[in-house]
């Protein structure tokens, strides 16, 4: 799949609505995902977990990626979510496993990983952009990154900001929601979805 016809899919989506998802948001993606998906096409549906691309080779070294959108009776799009830094590389291997296996997976047209940063917190939520751009050239498969950048709130007293306290992720709101996609075309386009409006 070439890079424009990806970049217009990543837009189709109102990556807006993640701005009002508190805490890790991890599970809340993943319904977003699925739900709009669902809503724009009765053609459309969703496999929550998806099975292994390694089939044959018993649990050991297998990886299911968060979902699979679906368009008719075939797989289009395989999805990973993830907060930790450190886990890119291996959620690009995951997905080119997914594309690799055209037997089981016919139809899937390019890989999507959704990526929560915290750009003031711990070293290991930090982006690591140039690493993993890098790497997923090398593998040389469609796959598109949205980068969702999150920086520290400032909290008040409310009843809702003082249970975001005793949230684990509680002080962090989203600052800025943008992608980068390499598809089989071998071109890599990047833009913005989303950015907070300075007051």
């Amino acid at each position: 799949m070439i890079s424009a016809f990806i970049e217009s899919f990543i837009r189709m989506f109102n990556w807006g609505i993640i701005t009002k998802m508190y805490g890790n948001s991890h599970s809340s993606i993943i319904g977003f995902l699925s739900s709009e998906w669902i809503r724009k096409s009765p053609e459309h549906s969703v496999l929550d977990g998806a099975p292994s691309p390694l089939v044959g080779k018993g649990r050991k070294g297998q990886k299911n990626a968060d979902i699979l959108l679906c368009k008719g009776e075939k797989p289009f799009i395989v999805v990973e979510v993830e907060t930790l830094v450190t886990k890119y590389l291996e959620k690009i291997d995951s997905i080119a496993a997914y594309i690799e296996n055209t037997k089981d997976y016919n139809g899937l047209g390019f890989g999507l990983i959704v990526m929560l940063n915290y750009t003031n917190g711990a070293d290991k939520y930090k982006h690591n952009w140039h690493d993993a751009k890098d790497y997923a050239m090398s593998k040389d498969i469609p796959i598109a990154f949205v980068s969702i950048e999150k920086s520290k709130a400032k909290l008040g007293n409310t009843v809702l900001d003082q249970l975001k306290r005793r949230n684990e992720y509680y002080p962090w709101e989203t600052s800025s929601i943008e992608y980068w996609i390499y598809g089989r075309d071998r071109k890599a386009v990047s833009g913005i979805l989303w950015t907070k409006q300075l007051r």
